[in-house]
């Protein structure tokens, strides 16, 4: 019963059906017929969503919203053009650090895509840049954003698995400078070998005017990691005084925020969020025939059942994300996948904040692969070129991205370190 459900969701997906119906429907079709009570429909559909933590989500995506309308990510280009726009490949290398720091302020790959490109494309066309390298760079940079606290991908990755918000957040600070890092250095070969321009020289000054126009913009993160790290804030009191912060700044601080654009930014994160809030919902009911049917314990056996190496399982199961990360968008991906796998890291005595870092880090970098890559269409359109010509120039990036990722999958240091140190 449960694989024809499991294969009528697969030709949902296929049949271009939106994923919370395409989830929502082979959980219903299985409760029907396998003669669990009806009422368990809206019973499961509630209790999905029926969860405090859950209310982070909306929270952080308002604040992001707040933020980008205050002008925050044009004060954020600046500052990193005054950083590292000296370098070679200038404009591209603000690309990824502007991304950076613009992902401590929204979590969400896609705001950061839009909000960079229609800053920084236009003006690395302007200098010369391809089209494709343009599309690119800005899309791929834009993985940071998930990675970086906070990052709405690991509020519901540690609501599905039972993990501590706090311990994700932490975890993925130094994965997601290292992407920056690795992603500056493959700019830099790459500018090298086509002459990309650098920009002005650095200047100390300008450095520090353009610090002290970012400065708050700077802080909201740091506030967020102190106040989760310290125990002072949980991470839905976090994300409430983000929003709270955010009006204020971008209100009466750098006073381009307007009461008149108020209804507009609520309108737009009530959609998102509601999105959001109803995959988890709808999930849940195909999480309980999946939990029904022990299909977790089955895959673990499978796997078990090929090799015992916990080396070469966490490579297939990345190979495995990578590709299925290529098809499906990375929220509804993590929502399937969690409860499959969570059992599975379990026996192999894989820590479970490293697992979700791993995870979610995998599940970003298809949001700049093709065919259903979201921030590369975002990208591609801003940059008005098409996804054949961005998605061969992204090929660098992404060695780059994996590279990283295998970096974080087999050493859990990296990952583990700042949770152990501040929280312990």
């Amino acid at each position: 019963m449960i694989y024809l459900v499991l294969i009528f969701f697969v030709f949902c997906l296929a049949m271009g059906m939106p994923i919370v119906f395409a989830l929502g429907v082979p959980g219903v079709l299985y409760i029907l017929l396998s003669g669990v009570p009806a009422n368990m429909i809206p019973a499961k559909l509630i209790a999905g969503v029926d969860v405090f933590v859950l209310l982070a989500i909306p929270m952080f995506i308002v604040a992001g919203n707040l933020m980008n309308e205050a002008g925050i990510s044009r004060r954020l280009v600046r500052f990193s053009i005054a950083l590292v726009g000296a370098m070679p490949g200038g404009l591209a290398m603000v690309n990824v650090v502007a991304s950076m720091f613009f992902s401590g302020v929204t979590g969400a790959a896609s705001a950061d895509t839009a909000a960079m490109g229609s800053i920084l494309i236009p003006a690395m066309k302007k200098q010369g840049y391809e089209d494709g390298f343009t599309a690119a760079i800005t899309a791929v940079s834009s993985t940071i954003g998930p990675i970086i606290p906070p990052s709405i991908l690991f509020v519901v990755y540690g609501y599905i698995a039972n993990v501590s918000i706090a311990r994700l957040f932490l975890g993925g600070v130094i994965p997601g400078i290292l992407i920056g890092f690795f992603l500056m250095a493959t700019v830099f070969i790459l500018a090298k070998k086509k002459g990309y321009p650098a920009g002005d020289r650095f200047s100390l000054s300008r450095l520090w005017e353009e610090f002290k126009g970012a400065f708050l913009a700077l802080l909201l993160p740091l506030i967020i990691l102190l106040g989760i790290g310290m125990g002072i804030m949980t991470p839905t009191e976090v994300s409430g005084v983000a929003v709270v912060m955010a009006f204020v700044v971008g209100k009466f601080v750098y006073k381009e925020l307007t009461m008149k654009a108020l209804p507009r930014i609520l309108f737009d994160s009530a959609v998102l969020s509601g999105a959001v809030v109803f995959i988890v919902a709808t999930n849940n009911i195909l999480l309980y025939a999946v939990t029904l049917e022990q299909i977790a314990d089955k895959i673990g056996a499978f796997l078990f059942s090929i090799t015992t190496s916990k080396i070469v399982i966490l490579l297939i199961l990345n190979v495995m994300l990578l590709i299925l990360g290529a098809v499906v968008d990375c929220l509804p991906l993590m929502i399937m996948f969690i409860p499959i796998v969570k059992p599975l890291f379990a026996s192999l005595g894989i820590d479970p904040v490293h697992a979700g870092v791993f995870m979610v880090l995998n599940m970003t970098i298809g949001l700049s692969t093709p065919p259903v890559g979201t921030s590369l269409f975002i990208a591609a359109s801003i940059t008005k070129t098409d996804i054949q010509t961005a998605g061969r120039a992204m090929m660098p990036f992404l060695a780059a991205c994996i590279l990283v990722l295998l970096l974080v999958t087999y050493f859990p240091v990296i990952t583990l370190w700042i949770p152990g140190m501040v929280m312990n």
